[in-house]
């Protein structure tokens, strides 16, 4: 091996080696420092914790205790302000827990049930009220948060499973954190869970909790994740622009309200003439056949906003995305769709569906936008039909042998907490049924993708030479 001290020849490094083996000892039996190794005033050497601080770029004079809240965090005054949330000691929801009461820590899983309506998502941001920040502050009026960590997610470990995006719903969102218990708590989680419960909107539900390993992780311990898609059968109308026609409803000049282009009473037409429209084996066969397209390792890059083609990132692998049976709601048919993948990118289900539905776009136009190299245009489904139905921890079952007390994270086994989770499901059905029937949102879409985004024009449907289409196409890689 070559010699550690570069620039210095063999004679230089004996001669050194030499005289650290000559060093005398002080009375009191410690070496004494030489010259060199003397410490200057103001030149104290740091230990390893204080450079592993200074490394993560912590300001060690602040104390921990001093931060902010995180501002999307009901912790916050501005935002409880904003959305008049009252919290102090005349809080009926408060529980108090005395400081000399004793707890102990342990590390769980949550699995939460919530519609996204009215919500900024669930991921706690900035002046915005979100599933996360509502969650939170049930946790902390639960006495599972104690005052000092309210507010700061990373002191008690906290991680979830999903960000899902505003108005998007789920009954299958985990989360993993550490809760402060009473003795009484630890074998009686059940109750835990009901006063949790007890103190959150009737809009989001905790549905299970369970206690985990001390270093799981829901975001980097899911192996998968499975999401449930309902298209309104009229999607797959194969003549939409004959019945705009029939009902006098323009098809032009409608690009300066492109997210709302349609009246109340166009979309109440509309709404009345397509609820009878039932699709047909063939329709169906159709749409499997696009969705089948996405199965296995793709580049995604047009199917989210802010990756580029040939960024790694936008690789993602799909197990299988398939159609249901139609179920009729309502007087209206759906088609429920699954998709199962390792993870999931921005928007990526959303634009998946919107190009496969009703066979939108040829199979030849679908290779290309999952291809590495191409950009392709994808308009975006809405958000109000898509919710988080199954998340997966296999890999964690089988590492966590070892300690044989802790349960499985599994919902799919039969039992109170997958009753729990079957219920909520039927329950965010029904939701996006009548959601749609009060506000149109897919009667509105299919207006911006007939009249509006044209996806004739985009996908060679109306005789687009192979130049314009290519034209097009490389316009925007990310809308």
């Amino acid at each position: 091996m070559e010699n550690e001290t570069t620039g210095t020849n063999d004679d230089e490094s004996s001669s050194k080696i030499e005289t650290a083996t000559t060093e005398t000892k002080d009375s009191s039996g410690k070496r004494p420092l030489t010259p060199s190794a003397k410490i200057e005033p103001g030149n104290k050497k740091k230990s390893k914790k204080e450079k592993k601080t200074f490394r993560k770029g912590y300001d060690v004079t602040v104390d921990e205790r001093d931060k902010p809240p995180q501002e999307g965090s009901f912790a916050n005054p501005a935002l409880r302000e904003q959305f008049g949330v009252a919290l102090g000691d005349d809080d009926p929801k408060m529980i108090v827990i005395p400081e000399d009461q004793a707890t102990t820590k342990k590390k769980v899983a949550l699995m939460l049930g919530f519609l996204g309506t009215g919500y900024g998502g669930f991921q706690a941001n900035p002046n915005q009220r979100t599933i996360q920040a509502v969650v939170e502050l049930a946790l902390y009026r639960a006495g599972l948060i104690g005052k000092f960590n309210f507010g700061q997610p990373n002191k008690y470990s906290y991680s979830m499973s999903a960000r899902t995006d505003k108005g998007v719903h789920a009954c299958a969102q985990v989360c993993s954190l550490k809760v402060q218990l009473l003795d009484t708590d630890v074998d009686n989680l059940e109750g835990v869970r009901q006063r949790v419960d007890e103190r959150l909107p009737e809009e989001i539900r905790l549905l299970d909790i369970q206690r985990t390993t001390r270093n799981f992780c829901a975001k980097t311990q899911r192996d998968r994740v499975r999401y449930q898609y309902m298209i309104p059968s009229f999607l797959l109308h194969p003549d939409y622009r004959s019945v705009l026609n029939e009902l006098n409803i323009p098809m032009e000049g409608r690009h300066e309200v492109a997210k709302l282009p349609l009246t109340k009473e166009e979309v109440a037409k509309l709404k009345d003439t397509l609820k009878d429209f039932r699709s047909t084996e063939e329709q169906r066969a159709l749409l499997q056949s696009s969705l089948s397209k996405y199965e296995g390792t793709h580049p995604f890059h047009n199917f989210t906003k802010g990756i580029k083609r040939g960024q790694a990132s936008a690789n993602r692998f799909i197990e299988f995305f398939k159609t249901q049976d139609p179920v009729k709601i309502d007087g209206i048919e759906w088609i429920p769709t699954q998709v199962l993948g390792q993870s999931f990118l921005l928007h990526q289900i959303r634009k998946m569906v919107s190009m496969a539905v009703g066979g939108a776009a040829p199979a030849s136009v679908m290779d290309q936008a999952l291809s590495k190299t191409d950009c392709i245009r994808v308009h975006v489904a809405p958000a109000q039909g898509l919710f988080l139905e199954m998340s997966y921890f296999t890999g964690y079952n089988r590492r966590k042998q070892s300690n044989p007390e802790l349960p499985d994270l599994d919902w799919n086994v039969e039992g109170p907490a997958n009753a729990r989770w079957s219920a909520f499901r039927d329950r965010i059905r029904e939701h996006i049924v009548e959601e749609e029937k009060e506000e149109g949102n897919f009667v509105q879409y299919f207006y911006i993708q007939e009249c509006i985004f044209d996806y004739r024009k985009f996908y060679r449907l109306d005789g687009n030479t192979a130049d314009d289409f290519d034209e097009v196409a490389s316009g925007d890689e990310s809308s």
